[in-house]
């Protein structure tokens, strides 16, 4: 005999209770799963979170220049701890923070507890944030890609004057400073303006670029990981063109077959006078004898062959013209033949004739005695 159970066998009301029971079953893991999912996700965003706090937010950019370095950006290291992201705990003057937004200023320990409530396990010497997740799928999160992105970048750039020159043999006398909190430091180009910074950590950095003198620019340097920050410095004042004509050139007499010229320096140092190149003329004459006078010296200079249009005149004694038109410098320029051997050729008559002279500091000075 069957019996039935308010109109349902035995039989039918276990099969009933065993549905039940997987379904329920599956509905628990299925909740669980779900509630495990928020749990990582929501994990995940709070570790990103202290990662940006610690290193910056890439996607905060004005005028095209990343400006959230975080801590790092500040300290230049990573944080000790995670609590030193919320409180100068090590009384750095250059702590900057909090750097946490204001949900997690507000909170004085949730964030440094992942979702299940178990503390994050937080490494300095790799930078690596670690949670343990529900206990069998731990999650690990890299505050940047490797920890040598953060120190090893560059910065360089080209230093010219306001016509587009480099400096020349005048490259010391121009400093460039990278003021980096508590480790500033200089460098100077070389002769093409060219000059480069390694090893220099990420960060909003002030560029200085110094001349003798006084003369300065400054400049803001964002440097990313993986970077190198180029900056270009451009002088409105010429680098060179210190050295000026005074009065009106002055013929050799009787012949008029060469001329002098008076000269000062106008710059704020004194301007070593090595070399002089006749860069045009307005025909193929060659000086055959060069001499210079001024305050703390003279020279007088057979040329042989002579010097001519492209040619260098090189001083035996380099002369150092005073600072700020403190002395004048007399340069002669005499005997001009149209042969570069001289004699038996006859001297030249140079009167109403145009030469461009060119000095070893750049200065140029057009002659038409």
């Amino acid at each position: 005999m069957k019996h039935r159970a308010n109109g349902f066998t035995l039989m039918e009301l276990l099969v009933v209770l065993l549905i039940i029971g997987i379904l329920s079953s599956v509905a628990l893991r299925t909740i669980d799963a779900t509630r495990d999912r928020g749990l990582y996700e929501e994990t995940m965003k709070e570790m990103r979170t202290l990662a940006q706090a610690m290193v910056g937010n890439p996607e905060i950019v004005i005028n095209g220049h990343r400006t959230d370095f975080g801590f790092f950006g500040d300290m230049r290291r990573l944080p000790n701890d995670l609590q030193e992201l919320v409180a100068n705990t090590t009384g750095s003057p250059d702590w900057r923070g909090p750097y946490l937004r204001r949900e997690f200023e507000s909170d004085s320990a949730g964030f440094r507890y992942d979702a299940w409530g178990r503390p994050y396990t937080y490494d300095q010497s790799t930078g690596t944030i670690s949670s343990l997740g529900n206990g069998r799928r731990p999650l690990t999160l890299r505050v940047v890609d490797s920890l040598p992105q953060l120190y090893a970048n560059s910065v360089t750039g080209t230093i010219t004057d306001g016509t587009g020159r480099p400096p020349g043999e005048l490259n010391n006398t121009i400093t460039i400073w990278l003021r980096l909190p508590g480790m500033p430091r200089f460098t100077t180009p070389d002769q093409s303006g060219y000059y480069y910074f390694d090893s220099v950590p990420i960060g909003n950095h002030r560029l200085v670029a110094q001349r003798v003198g006084g003369d300065s620019i400054a400049r803001w340097v964002s440097v990313a990981p993986r970077s190198r920050a180029v900056v270009d410095f451009r002088f409105s004042r010429p680098f060179r063109n210190y050295l000026r004509m005074v009065g009106e050139p002055q013929l050799q007499l009787p012949e008029s077959c060469g001329f002098y010229i008076r000269v000062v320096n106008e710059g704020p140092t004194d301007d070593t006078v090595a070399s002089i190149q006749i860069l045009s003329a307005d025909s193929n004459y060659y000086t055959t004898l060069f001499t210079y006078s001024g305050d703390h010296g003279n020279g007088y200079q057979p040329l042989n062959p002579g010097v001519g249009k492209g040619g260098t005149i090189v001083l035996q004694t380099p002369y150092a013209v005073r600072p700020d038109r403190g002395e004048i410098v007399v340069f002669g320029f005499y005997d001009f033949y149209q042969s570069p051997g001289g004699p038996p050729s006859p001297k030249q008559n140079v009167s109403g004739r145009t030469f461009r002279l060119r000095f070893n500091d750049g200065s140029e000075i057009t002659v038409r005695p």
